[in-house]
This record gives structure tokens, sequence and C-alpha cells, in this order.
């Protein structure tokens, strides 16, 4: 089969979707991680490459982001884990907690080999949360007995009991998180109310009220200017830790309860993680709502950002784990902009594997090899980028350029989509690439001509067909033997070329503009193209 020649400039004139990456605002997903039984309850960073995770069917997993996969998993016994703590000082070490049917727990790990290291004793009831103060072994625990602990781990902390208990909450305790200085901490509860300790001497310094449900997570800010609440009420609220008198500003959007915060490392960003199986993208400054990520068919429960912000991961009631990822990371040629080039790369690599050869940015799920999984992420990058901006493609000179893959190859990346069940949008990019594809390969027709209809007659359904000479804005009029309009079909901007297959051809599903289905008889159909018009007959017989 002959190979696809395209016109680099011609096919960027076309299709170019132009975002810079400085005010990139969406994040895609770009990896779904899968093992845990029952739903995510949380995840948090080793390190960049590695992440580890827990879930309500009693499982700690590593996960190797380098390979995509799980690297191994610990049984913890009959206990619904909820939440997880990595030490900064030391991110071998790990801390677990949750409980059944009153029974608290908190164990501790080393990421070398996943074994128990020990457990702590001291909360009455389930524990929902734990925060290592950062740079250090103190850590927070929060439980359903209304209480905080402070645990100095420090020495051999088998068995170990808390250092200080915080008491003042009126019920659960949902969330804690330490100011980055570690010279407070904050703690969110089913009361519906924030506070502020000294965690040093136990001081509750400060109540922060407004929520009208459970307060289910607290994050700080990078800088400690700032903390976030989340809650049932559907609402994040950013505070001023020095102010209890109102937030700063309440973000309202999710349409479920909020369950997880998380701050950007390095820029004004906060993410939050709803019941209503999305993320959100805040700016933590203004309050303004930046992006909404979706793909989870769960509630989700956990979000965490990697060091410097390149990758998010979230954990969700579907019973995965989805990493995000910025625009970069699906701009595959490197050249500053998601087009139909990337989607090139990816197809000049399809099959291939990394160690063989492939471009290891064209597997961006980084598997190990380039295929429908990859091609399905760059398709929606291309898709999520609106509107066609011809003025924005780079000035290329115009030259043929012959690429590896095929017409038919194109038409199996389309088949793969469809068989790992893509959304309609991304097998449309698809079907759009391989169209204009297989026009570029075609000479352009050297005259604008409207053809014949097909099936003629038709029941109750045709195809209209006609060729381009040169790019216009198209569309078919469909009118009656005494000259009424029946029905307007606006095809838009189209480049020169042959429209005569069904998946090319304009389509008329026999019915007028209000969707009702047309009489027998004798019909017109016009085409206007720029300045050229052209009539032909049809006809509908039942």
């Amino acid at each position: 089969m002959k190979k696809i020649s395209l016109s680099i400039l011609t096919l960027l004139s076309i299709f170019t979707f132009t975002l810079p990456f400085a005010a990139a605002e969406e994040y895609f997903h770009t990896r779904t991680l899968s093992g845990h039984r029952i739903a995510v309850s949380a995840v948090a960073f080793k390190d960049d490459s590695t992440l580890v995770s827990v879930g309500t069917d009693s499982a700690l997993r590593f996960w190797n982001l380098d390979m995509g996969a799980q690297h191994w998993q610990t049984e913890v016994g009959l206990f619904l884990i909820s939440d997880i703590a990595i030490s900064s000082h030391d991110s071998r070490f790990v801390v677990y907690a949750g409980g059944l049917f009153f029974r608290p727990y908190i164990g501790m790990s080393y990421t070398d080999d996943g074994d128990i290291r020990g457990y702590l004793v001291g909360p009455t009831n389930t524990v929902n949360t734990l925060s290592f103060k950062p740079g250090s072994f103190i850590l927070a625990s929060g439980s359903n007995d209304d209480t905080i602990r402070i645990w100095d781990l420090t020495w051999d902390a088998w068995k170990s009991r808390p250092v200080r208990t915080l008491r003042g909450h009126a019920n659960d305790v949902e969330s804690v998180a330490w100011s980055p200085d570690g010279t407070l901490l904050a703690s969110g509860s089913r009361d519906r109310t924030v506070r502020l300790w000294n965690p040093d001497n136990g001081t509750n310094t400060a109540i922060f009220r407004g929520h009208t449900n459970t307060v289910n997570s607290v994050a700080w800010s990078p800088d400690g200017t700032l903390f976030a609440s989340a809650s049932n009420d559907d609402t994040i609220r950013i505070w001023d830790p020095t102010n209890t008198d109102a937030p700063l500003h309440v973000l309202e959007g999710h349409t479920g309860n909020v369950n997880t915060l998380a701050f950007h490392p390095t820029e004004a960003i906060l993410a939050s993680g709803s019941s209503d199986d999305t993320i959100r993208l805040w700016d933590s400054t203004t309050g303004l709502h930046k992006a909404t990520l979706k793909g989870h068919t769960g509630g989700v429960n956990t979000i965490a950002w990697n060091s410097d912000g390149s990758l998010l991961a979230s954990g969700s009631n579907d019973d995965t784990i989805r990493l995000w990822e910025p625009l970069a990371a699906v701009d595959i040629t490197g050249d500053g902009s998601v087009t139909y080039l990337d989607i090139i790369e990816v197809g000049e690599n399809y099959g291939k594997t990394v160690v063989n050869g492939a471009n290891p940015r064209a597997d961006v799920n980084k598997d190990g090899i380039v295929n429908i999984e990859d091609l399905i992420v760059v398709a929606k990058a291309v898709d999520s980028q609106a509107p066609v901006d011809s003025q924005a493609a780079p000035m290329l000179a115009q030259h043929p350029h012959d690429f590896s893959f095929t017409a038919k190859d194109v038409q199996q990346w389309i088949q793969d989509a469809q068989d790992v069940g893509a959304n309609p949008q991304t097998i449309a990019i698809l079907e759009r690439f391989l169209a204009v594809g297989t026009r570029m390969a075609q000479p352009t027709p050297e005259k604008t001509v409207l053809l014949a209809n097909y099936p003629n007659p038709f029941n109750p359904e045709t195809w209209i067909p006609y060729q381009l000479a040169q790019p216009a804005e198209v569309a078919v009029f469909i009118h009656t033997a005494n000259g009424a309009l029946v029905r307007t079909l606006p095809l838009g901007e189209m480049p020169s070329g042959i429209y005569q297959s069904r998946a090319r051809a304009a389509y008329w599903d026999g019915k007028n503009a209000h969707g009702e289905p047309v009489a027998s008889g004798v019909y017109f159909y016009t085409l206007k193209a720029g300045q050229f018009t052209a009539t032909r007959k049809m006809l509908i017989q039942k």
C-alpha cells in the first residue's frame, strides 16, 4: 500500500493547536496503575520514580513509575488502611494507618522490603490521617476518638506511645497537616471546624469556622502563608492562618464531597479531588478555577504531587490510580505545541519498544512500548486545544515528507482505539488525520465538481459527494421540487480534495430542519463552495 505523503506546512495550516507551556492549565491522563482490589484511599510519592499507595483492600503497594508497574506489595491483615505518611527525613520510612470495628492500627515499614517494623499504640478508634513534621521523624495522627496524637519515632518505635495528645475537636479528626516550617499543625474534623495547634505544647491556637459539613482535608501552601480546607459541603476554603474571621476564598464547582487537597510544590495551583469523580485545579492566589480533570469512574479519595509538580497522582473508588502530566509530557516533538506532528511521531514509532530504538518521548505512559494507549493520550491532547488556529502554524519550509506508516496503518490505529473504548472525540481526531493524510496523498482535483448522490433513489439516507479544487467554505442546501428549503448542511471550511467516500462525503439523513422525516418525491441539492454553485436532482422513494 502506498505510504502517506504529506505537505508539512499544509497539514499544520489545517491542524495546529498551540498552547504555550507557560500558560498551560491542563494536565493530561497519561497512565493508569491497576492492582488494588478495592478503593484506593491514599497515595504518596517516596521519590519521583516511586509511588506508595494503600487501599481498603488492606494492601500497601509500591509502584515503579519508570516502568509503570507495581514493584511489590505488603498485606497488613484485616485492617482497612486509610492513610500513609512518608518522612522527608528518610523517604524509606513509611507509616500507614486505619482500623476496623473500632480497632485502630498504625504500622511502620521500610520501603526496601516492606516488612512491618512496628506499630503504634494509643488511639482508641480508627485512625484516619497521618502527617510527618517536615525534615523529622515527628508524626501526627488523627482518629475517630476525636484526638490528635504526636509521636516521636526517632528511636526504636516498636509499640511506641504518643508523647502528646491534642484534645478539642468534638468529633472525628479527618485530616492533619504540618505547616512547612513545622511550627503549626492544622486539623479538620467531622465537627465542621478547622483548628491550628502549637504541637510543642498542645495548645489550640485558632479555630476556623464556616464549613457546613465534615472537613475531610487540610493542606498548606508551600510557603506557609495559606492553608486550605475541603468539606462534604462541596466547597474548598482558602484561609490566612492569622485571620479566623473569614476565608480568603470559597471555591465552588464540585458537585460532591471534596475529599482531598494538595498544593502544587512550585506554582500557585491547588488540586482538589471529589466524590463527583473529578479533580479540579484552582489558582490558589485568586481562587479561580483553572481546569477539570476527568477520567475516574468513582470518587477521588486522594491526590499527591511529585517534588517538582510534573506529575499528579490520584486514587479513586474505581480501584485505580491515575497519573496526570502537563502538556509538555505529550509534546512528543518538543516544539512547544501539541499538533498532528506529535501524532505523526507516535505513528512513526507505533509498535516499537524503547529498548529496540523507539523514541522514548513517544512512549507517553512509559510502559516500554509505543502503542494505542500512547496514541490516545496524544490525540486527546490535540483535541483539547481549540480552536484551530492556522495563524499559529510554524513557518516551516514547505516540503514533502514520506512517513513509514500507511493509510492502512492509520485505519488499524482507529480500530485499536475502538477496541479499547476510546471516546468518540479521540476516534474523530484519528479519522480526521486519516482523511487529511489520504487526501494529501492524492493529486488535487483540477476543478470543483458536485457529484451524483448515492444511493439514488434512497430511503431514508444518502451521501452527497463532491470535489474541491481549492479550499472553500462549503455548505449543501436541500430543496423541494418547488424550491422550498428543507435542510442546510453546513460543512465549514474544507481543504481542497476529493470527498467521495461515505467517511468524507456530505451526509443527509432524510430529515428536515426540525428532525422530521420528509415525504417521498423529487428533491434538489445545491453545493455552494466559495463562489462555486451547482445543483443536482435526487429521489426519495419509500
